[in-house]
């Protein structure tokens, strides 16, 4: 029978050690060290389904959170930053939900430009690629990136979830402030058109002029704009291929 003692070991250091690298290459600086012994300090972690995205959505907002979501799937990990609560940014290891992927999905920018700024968050970080445009067009692109990713959190068939302790430290970035239950709403629409196919009266929590790009001038020429989500980019992509 296990004691006490080894409670304390597995729970305060075995399993904070074991998920160290994952946390790590999920939220890397943006979340600071405040558990014991230098740790991520893990909060809770589990099983994560689609079914309980809209829940931990909600734990995060109820319990006022100060630190990150992290979704865990074979191949991807997401994470969603909150502070107070309130979500504040987003990460993920996607290229669709690349910064440069959301600004060509808007014809923000160019291909040869979108590759350009996923070439610089990958090798300097998020700050670095959110620089080769302009504040305007940088805060909106990552709010945006911050709707893809939550409502994708709504098609995850199966993994696990880590919620991590500390303020995020986003200071480089335009500020973001989202209603956890506004992404929860936009991600059950999501769900529900691509089960069911878009309804003509959906009811969205964005407004529509939220919705759309800034009209201000950015580093490249731009034709006109449109939105589209990632998950539109992917499943255009995997009709190409038959």
């Amino acid at each position: 029978m296990a004691t006490g003692r080894d409670i304390d070991y597995l729970l305060g250091r075995a399993i904070p050690d074991a998920l160290d690298p994952i946390v790590r290459a999920a939220v890397g600086n943006a979340i600071p060290r405040i558990g014991e012994g230098g740790r991520y300090r893990i909060a809770h972690t589990g099983r994560f389904s689609s079914r309980c995205a809209g829940d931990l959505l909600a734990f995060g907002r109820n319990q006022h959170l100060d630190g990150a979501l992290v979704v865990i799937e074979a191949d991807t990990t997401r994470a969603i930053y909150f502070r107070k609560g309130r979500a504040v940014g987003a990460a993920s290891d996607l290229l669709f939900e690349r910064l440069g992927r959301v600004l060509a999905r808007c014809e923000i920018v160019d291909e040869e430009t979108a590759r350009r700024i996923v070439g610089r968050e990958e090798t300097q970080g998020l700050a670095a690629a959110a620089a080769e445009v302009t504040p305007e067009v940088a805060a909106w692109a990552l709010e945006t990136r911050v709707w893809d990713i939550a409502a994708a959190l709504f098609l995850v068939p199966s993994g696990h979830f880590v919620i991590v302790e500390g303020t995020p430290d986003l200071a480089d970035l335009p500020s973001i402030d989202i209603s956890p239950t506004d992404l929860a709403l936009e991600g059950m629409r999501r769900y529900d058109e691509w089960r069911n196919g878009p309804h003509k009266a959906a009811a969205r929590p964005r407004r529509e002029a939220e919705a759309r790009p800034p009209e201000v001038p950015v580093s490249v020429e731009a034709p006109a704009r449109r939105t589209v989500s990632a998950a539109d980019e992917l499943l255009a992509r995997l009709r190409e291929l038959g």
